[in-house]
């Protein structure tokens, strides 16, 4: 098989995730592209997930456990991982999904092809499509993008990226090259999986894989998910798309600034405020209209 002695890193960032996180790993160690380790970064878990991976751990030394001891969030839990991996490849992974067994062969076999410009290695990353399924990996949907009415070749644009991102962490390949000039995720960014994108995108290739090779698993405690709730879910859930808003506000900022080389504490004139609008924002309004619609107003305000 090409590429078989290729070692590739998966981060799984885990949370009180023991109902699903066995059933993750295993479809990570059943991969068929074996050289791959599974670098488990805990944040706080009180519910038996570092026992369910300890368990793990004694079976497969591919597996090892570290604890995020900040207890800050998602994307410092991902930055604690990623402090331990030296592959050349890296991946993230939820805890409560599953992946197909040839999920690490596909997204490896493409971005051997895509990271190269003439003789040198440029920052790359790829995502792939997710089939949307129910807590019990019933399929709802086998094409993430369309049942959420998204197009995944905007995030192939940096003006969309500058702003927002549909890529999804648990779907993403990107080579050393990448982290090593991103580095970590910054605090003012709003989620590791954009801000990996959008470093590519500015500095090296960005691919999609339109394939879904991702379980999507949909439930309850889904901390971001794709499955339709009722009127008062939807209602509790706006006050959280609000404050994700305003964290991407502040994202946009620091990628803003950093794309026109500018200090992020600048203040943007209401000219300057518009023009990214415009320029930026007008043209994917129409793929979700209310949440450009606040990001705008906010930035208004804030950007």
């Amino acid at each position: 098989m090409m590429n078989a002695n290729i070692n590739v890193d998966i981060i799984l960032a885990a949370h009180n995730g023991a109902k699903f996180i066995q059933e993750q790993i295993n479809s990570l160690l059943q991969q068929s592209h074996k050289a791959l380790r599974v670098i488990v970064t805990d944040d706080g878990s009180e519910d038996g997930t570092i026992d369910v991976v300890n368990d793990i751990m004694a079976k497969d030394p591919r597996v090892s456990c570290h604890i995020c001891h900040d207890a800050k969030g998602v994307v410092e839990n991902f930055n604690n991982g990623l402090q331990f991996s030296d592959a050349d490849y890296i991946m993230f992974c939820d805890q409560d999904d599953v992946w197909e067994n040839n999920k690490v062969e596909v997204m490896l076999a493409e971005i051997v092809q895509k990271e190269r410009r003439g003789g040198d290695i440029i920052p790359c990353l790829g995502f792939s499509n997710l089939q949307v399924v129910d807590e019990n990996l019933t399929t709802i949907d086998e094409d993430f993008y369309r049942f959420s009415h998204l197009d995944p070749r905007n995030n192939l644009r940096l003006n969309y990226l500058l702003w927002r991102s549909s890529v999804y962490g648990c779907t993403i390949m990107m080579n050393k090259t990448l982290l090593n000039l991103a580095g970590k995720v910054p605090d003012k960014i709003a989620m590791h999986d954009h801000w990996y994108a959008f470093q590519a995108a500015l500095n090296g290739n960005v691919f999609y894989v339109a394939r879904s090779l991702i379980k999507y698993r949909q439930h309850s405690a889904n901390v971001v998910g794709a499955h339709q709730r009722g009127l008062g879910a939807r209602l509790k859930r706006f006050k959280k798309t609000l404050k994700g808003i305003q964290r991407s506000v502040e994202s946009a900022r620091v990628m803003n600034a950093l794309l026109h080389h500018q200090d992020v504490n600048q203040t943007l004139s209401i000219g300057e405020k518009f023009t990214f609008l415009q320029k930026n924002v007008m043209p994917y309004n129409h793929e979700r209209p209310a949440y450009s619609t606040l990001f705008s107003l906010l930035w208004l305000i804030h950007g």
